[in-house]
């Protein structure tokens, strides 16, 4: 369908259409993952290649674009429209789930028949939310973080430091660290994985920040470049920036030189350009809110990104969270129980931040068992407390940016009366590591609150607020008490009217008739469903609607008088205003012992939701036993994957892993496509890594001992938007894993080597197992279809040879995906074709072909035709890789495998194939 020309556009005349045209040709260029929006006061609109993106996006088809072409116009302009509301869900989207920037233009002045001057007003990125807060969380909790980084990279004495600064506006803090790093950045991935930020600043791109920005790109973070110079700050320009926004403790003299973080000068030089980017200083509502922390990889276990993808720990990019499937999609899904947008937050965050302080995971799991003991304590909390707490963080960032209203004062205040019962179960359970960790310093900061608690009882009427009125009471002063007398006086109208109206139709005053408040409606009276027909051809009175509890009337009189009581009401508003704006600034000075009580409410909120994931999982998980880092020890029994038993119609079949250091350390793992392999290893890595955070385990019993890091590498993707193949992504991530890990790690490698030729691939994984089984002695679990690479547990002792067991014969295949001893010759690839429903002439010719070629293998093998297999395992790998549809590809490939097979001195070729000789 043709895009619509119309007459009149965006309600400009053909003069303004051509001005606004001539301005826009003028933008400079953007990249397609940044939007434009141009504000025409009652809705928005997008031009150009924006217009075609936005249709697609918001309204699912490009028919709504329309083409701006006045007469005379040498060029056409397409446009789309949104309103206001599209226009904020849609910007939700590109910042908080596609991860776009956006540009909001606005009108300078008046558009006249010769002016139309637009100006960038607005601008936004998934690691700048600060203009966009009241669209992105208006109506919504703050679930997910939005982090900023910057980096800085310099040579000092043949070492690459790396200086990186992360600034979270939610949490208002700043974390700095300096890393040396290899050429493959493997610490600076791990400290992406543990602070996922959204956007990264970097100096302006040359050769030594490709690598970076490849690794940023993998890992879904957007790039944004500043002039070098800006990296070149003076030291003294940032300390002055930090004694405006950085909160000091009594006592603590006021300067950001005291602050050991402040000599992290590269990190430091990140932090200034981070500060300006986010434009923090000219804002004062942040001044005096921010905390400096430093930030240290040695207290978290190490994760690279592969192995977060690998062990599937978070939903993949626009996953609906909401949908059931969550609950089994992902680790974060099996696990976040959580009841508050910040126990939310914080979940994801520790997941990322599997702890390797043996204590403290023992505090985590100390806490954890007390609540799966107790039952009734757990679902109180849990069912009844947690879930009736705001987003504290969200109400004290409208509290800092003087926009919090008197509702907002009132939703702390709930906080403040809910919180002692809370802190009551809690101490009921007797539970040291309880006390310690959530209990004493929630009591703490709710000592601190005790002057807001009195605050807010002597400043705020109570009984409006049960009606749905939020009014400062009336006895602040003389002016409150007489409009509230007024409006008193006016109720008491509309309640004798009441009694007036109850009698002429015969029903029992506040029973069968009441006099009711709602905010849009104001006073009506309302009576049940089945009494409507006493009004329903009344003239006296207008049915304003019906719902469940009755239907909602007026007459002339009560709408008279609720008139006037809006009117003495918003007298009553404006009159407290000051009163309010007080409160609001008083209410600041509370924030600190808020933040505290948020992160004390956040933490118990997770450990709520590690006991719950526990108890209801289909068999209860267990509490692991943990060891010291270095004990090389692991042992698992009846070991479960926890998001796939959660699946509908899943039986799972448990198995073991047990390693024991200098006797078993490696399993290298064989068996059919489907058998389980993949699922073993991963539920392996899933049990260790639930073990570090703090969760209970889905096992029978469980020993493990706290590893370092948890490095992967497992299936074979193509990632064409990075440029990278699947063997190159392989490469890199192998690459990764070679490098970081150590004898303290636990590493998982799937079908590594599939990428490239059967040859190549078979000795690229065999010899990477072998250097992981003779060079780091890690924990390994190495699952392949190259059964040659069994032979290594021959050779070295702390290898251990298994497969996932499975039965076939001529009729039958059934897999058990059960772990059994000992090496699987096949790898049932036609069974398993046989089981997707391939046609049945596609499977026989497989069948004969597969038997045809496993005959010359096995003479070959007999023979010690070592020439011979190479050249025949090599053709089979041409031969599968072709592409079956083009003529040129499979002539090509039969030159290469004839000419292969006639430059081969193989005597069983040249006995069994005579005429290639000729």
């Amino acid at each position: 369908m043709a895009n619509v020309r119309p007459l009149q556009c965006l309600n400009l005349d053909t003069i303004q259409q051509k001005y606004f045209m001539k301005f826009f040709r003028t933008l400079p260029d953007k990249p397609a993952t940044t939007i434009r929006f141009f504000d025409r006061s009652d809705y928005y609109s997008c031009h150009g290649p924006d217009a075609d993106f936005v249709a697609k996006c918001v309204f699912k088809s490009t028919t709504v674009v329309k083409i701006m072409a006045p007469a005379g116009s040498d060029f056409e302009l397409p446009y789309v429209v949104l309103s206001k509301s599209n226009f904020e869900s849609f910007v939700r989207d590109l910042l908080l789930v596609r991860n776009y920037r956006v540009e909001i233009y606005i009108l300078k002045g008046c558009s006249t028949k010769t002016s139309n001057e637009w100006v960038l007003e607005f601008k936004g990125s998934p690691g700048n939310l600060a203009q966009f807060e009241d669209i992105l969380y208006a109506n919504n909790d703050m679930v997910a973080g939005s982090a900023l980084i910057a980096l800085h990279v310099k040579q000092q004495a043949k070492q690459k430091v790396i200086g990186i600064s992360c600034v979270d506006t939610h949490e208002r803090q700043f974390l700095v660290s300096e890393i040396i790093d290899n050429d493959f950045y493997s610490e600076l991935e791990a400290l992406i994985v543990i602070l996922s930020p959204k956007e990264c600043i970097l100096p302006t791109a040359d050769s030594q920040y490709e690598r970076i920005i490849n690794l940023l790109k993998r890992n879904n973070v957007v790039v944004t470049t500043k002039k070098k110079q800006d990296f070149s700050l003076e030291k003294n320009d940032v300390i002055q920036d930090l004694n405006k926004l950085l909160r000091f403790s009594k006592g603590q003299q006021e300067s950001a030189n005291t602050i050991p973080e402040t000599s992290k000068t590269i990190a430091l030089a990140a932090l200034g350009v981070a500060i300006r980017y986010l434009d923090l200083v000219n804002d004062s509502s942040n001044h005096g809110q921010y905390q400096m922390k430093l930030l240290n990889l040695k207290r978290f276990v190490h994760l690279d990104a592969a192995a977060v993808t690998a062990l599937n720990l978070f939903p993949k990019p626009g996953f609906n969270m909401n949908s059931p499937a969550f609950r089994w999609h992902c680790l974060l899904g099996v696990l976040d129980r959580c009841r508050t947008p910040q126990g939310h937050r914080l979940m994801a965050q520790w997941i990322k931040q599997p702890l390797r302080n043996y204590e403290m995971i023992k505090d985590r799991h100390d806490i954890v068992e007390c609540l799966v003991d107790n039952a009734q304590t757990r679902s109180e909390l849990h069912d009844l407390h947690l879930k009736r707490l705001p987003d504290i963080l969200l109400v004290i960032r409208k509290l800092l940016r003087k926009k919090a209203s008197l509702q907002d004062i009132f939703r702390l205040y709930q906080v403040v009366l809910r919180v002692p019962k809370i802190f009551q179960l809690l101490e009921m359970l007797e539970n040291t590591a309880i006390r310690s960790v959530i209990s004493n310093p929630m009591k703490d900061a709710l000592g601190d609150l005790k002057l807001f608690k009195a605050m807010v009882e002597q400043i705020l009427d109570l009984e409006a607020i049960e009606r749905g009125e939020y009014l400062v009471t009336h006895t602040f002063n003389n002016e409150l008490k007489e409009l509230k007398k007024q409006m008193d006086e006016i109720v008491g109208k509309m309640k004798r009217l009441l009694s007036k109206i109850a009698g002429e139709l015969g029903l029992e005053e506040g029973n069968s008739i009441k006099l009711d408040f709602v905010g849009h409606i104001g006073y009506h009276f309302r009576i049940s469903l089945k009494d409507e027909t006493l009004i329903r051809k009344n003239s006296k009175f207008q049915i304003l609607d019906a719902i469940k509890g009755g239907v909602r009337f007026s007459n002339e009189t009560l709408t008279d008088y609720n008139t006037d009581f809006t009117a003495t009401k918003e007298s009553y508003q404006e009159q407290q205003k000051s009163i309010v704006d007080e409160v609001v600034r008083i209410a600041i000075g509370y924030v600190e012992p808020w933040t505290i009580l948020n992160n004390q409410i956040a933490q118990l909120d997770c450990f709520l939701s590690f006991a719950v994931a526990a108890t209801s999982a289909p068999e209860p998980y267990i509490r692991p036993r943990l060891h010291p880092e270095g004990e090389g020890f692991m042992k698992l029994v009846r070991l479960r994957h926890p998001c796939i038993e959660l699946q509908e119609d899943v039986n799972y079949i448990a198995n073991d892993a047990d390693f024991q250091k200098d006797k078993t350390m490696m399993y290298i793992i064989t068996g059919p496509n489907m058998g389980g392999k993949s699922t073993f290893i991963r539920s392996v890595g899933v049990a260790v890594l639930m073990a570090h955070v703090g969760a209970f385990v889905p096992c029978a019993e469980a020993d493990i001992t706290i590893v370092d890091s948890i490095l992967g590498r497992i299936g074979a993707n193509d990632n064409l938007s990075k440029g990278l193949s699947t063997f190159m992504v392989e490469m890199v991530e192998t690459a990764g894993v070679i490098r970081t890990a150590t004898e303290r790690s636990l590493v998982i490698i799937d079908e590594l080597g599939r990428g490239t030729s059967t040859y190549e691939g078979c000795g690229i994984a065999w010899s990477i197992a072998e250097y992981l089984a003779k060079e780091k002695k890690c924990f390994t679990l190495f699952a392949t279809h190259f059964h040659e690479i069994t032979e290594i547990a021959d050779t070295i002792k702390s290898v251990y040879s298994c497969h996932m067991e499975a039965i076939a014969d001529k009729e039958n295949f059934t897999l058990l995906y059960q772990v059994q001893p000992g090496v699987m010759q096949k790898s049932f690839g036609i069974q398993v074709a046989i089981l997707a429903n391939f046609p049945k002439d596609v499977v026989e010719l497989a069948q004969n072909l597969y038997d045809e070629c496993e005959d010359h293998y096995n003479r070959l093998q007999a023979n010690n035709d070592r020439e011979g297999v190479k050249v025949f395992l090599d053709s089979i790998d041409k031969i599968s890789n072709v592409n079956p549809n083009s003529d040129e590809a499979v002539k090509k490939m039969l030159q290469d495998v004839h000419t292969n097979v006639r430059n081969c001195n193989s005597p069983y070729f040249r006995n069994f194939f005579p005429h290639l000789y000729t």
